[in-house]
């Protein structure tokens, strides 16, 4: 087998939950290109739906209505996306509407505290179970600026805080990690709105919301064009272009890696849409891969892909370390220990010791009936990782995991598959 053709990508899905909300902000009648239907953005356009935002598809676009948007009371049914829920929380406690904010069992599982001690720090009521969801957002009357000196370099986070800030009176400041994807940011600078970065600081300027219309386009989510650059590199005689890619300065680690290890790997025609650096994206079979070691001050940017990187890595010359993998272990399922399991499965060997993965290209990759653990990159990294290994897959297609990110995996494959 091996990936040939040239093909696009729905729109980035961290992209798509800013720009929801960032329309729903807007009162106006807007339309979103390249809108990506998976199940994490369709949780927050359904939480926003709650509120009074009306819309309508239109092949892959959306057009949406917020001229009768209005915060009110409710509960909201964030599902298993983190984004959704961390994002909403910020936006919510801005507006200081009493809110009940739950989630999936998987999701009840990961810290919201990291989102919900800022934000009551600069004036929100916002009560957590422990840390956990479902958390409570209560009415408050502040509404004074703030400076927060960021920790955690956590785009989700800083993305919060900027939408807790759009309510504010005055100029808000953040500071710290904020070197983290920046989607927010530019699609705000985009649409004019008042957010300006000078040096380690961003400063966002409170605002009422006022009437207007956007017309929107989403660039091809980087993070799923992973996978198929990953079997690409991995498969003989392969050779694929994906076009119209999110090329964000802080998503490219991926990229960086995999050319670092020796991957055939090239980009063109770079430009911008509506504020983002998009390009197209080149990959081919990679026979002479080598070993790396990734640093700590690395895994930001390459947070979602270390799963299929990892595997890029059972195929090289040469160990691989990743460093500062301990946020893995809070996302969907304990990704460390999911993606050292399955490894294993497969013949594979990798361990975990000090924060760090050590993955050894010494075994020969068979097929196995992989655990996903209901986590859509664990069984996208392990769906290709049998694919390289030939065979016949094993795989239970009765989970759809894969459905809360990309559910186009399966049509895409298809395509180019050869």
């Amino acid at each position: 087998m091996k990936f040939l053709g040239t093909f696009s990508l729905p729109g980035d899905k961290s992209i798509a939950h800013r720009a929801l909300i960032v329309c729903s902000w807007y009162k106006g009648n807007h339309s979103i290109k390249n809108f990506p239907k998976n199940e994490d953005v369709l949780t927050t356009l359904e939480a926003l739906k709650l509120n009074g935002l009306k819309y309508v598809f239109d092949n892959n676009s959306i057009h949406i209505d917020s001229t009768k948007f209005d915060f009110k009371e409710s509960e909201i049914n964030c599902n298993s996306s983190g984004t959704s829920a961390r994002l909403l929380c910020g936006y919510l406690a801005g507006a200081s509407i009493k809110t009940k904010i739950f989630g999936s069992d998987s999701l009840t599982m990961r810290p919201m505290d990291r989102i919900c001690n800022p934000l009551n720090e600069f004036g929100a009521k916002i009560k957590s179970s422990n840390g956990f969801l479902p958390i409570h957002i209560n009415y408050s009357s502040n509404r004074k600026s703030f400076k927060y000196d960021l920790k955690i370099p956590s785009a989700q986070i800083k993305a919060s805080l900027i939408f807790y800030a759009m309510f504010m009176n005055g100029r808000s400041s953040i500071t710290g990690s904020i070197y983290t994807r920046d989607h927010l940011e530019k699609l705000l600078r985009y649409v004019n709105y008042p957010i300006k970065q000078k040096e380690s600081a961003i400063h966002i300027k409170g605002c009422d919301r006022i009437s207007k219309n956007l017309n929107l386009e989403l660039c091809g989510d980087i993070s799923s064009a992973s996978f198929m650059i990953a079997g690409a590199v991995l498969l003989k005689d392969s050779a694929i272009k994906i076009k119209k890619v999110c090329f964000n300065n802080y998503r490219l680690g991926f990229f960086d890696k995999l050319i670092a290890m020796g991957a055939n790997i090239s980009f063109s025609n770079e430009r911008y849409i509506c504020g983002e650096r998009v390009a197209d994206i080149e990959a081919k079979y990679s026979p002479n891969l080598k070993g790396i070691k990734i640093t700590l001050n690395d895994v930001p940017s390459i947070i979602d892909e270390i799963p299929i990187l990892s595997i890029v890595a059972l195929y090289t010359k040469g160990i691989t370390v990743i460093e500062g993998v301990n946020e893995l272990k809070i996302k969907e399922s304990n990704r460390v220990e999911a993606i050292i399991h399955n490894a294993i499965k497969m013949g594979g060997s990798i361990k975990y010791k000090d924060n760090s993965l050590q993955i050894n290209p010494k075994n020969k990759l068979y097929n196995a009936t992989i655990d996903t653990f209901n986590d859509h990159r664990i069984f996208m990294t392990f769906f290709i990782a049998n694919l390289v290994a030939g065979n016949k897959l094993n795989f239970n297609l009765k989970d759809n995991s894969y459905k809360k990110s990309f559910i186009e995996f399966f049509d895409i494959l298809k395509e180019i598959s050869k």
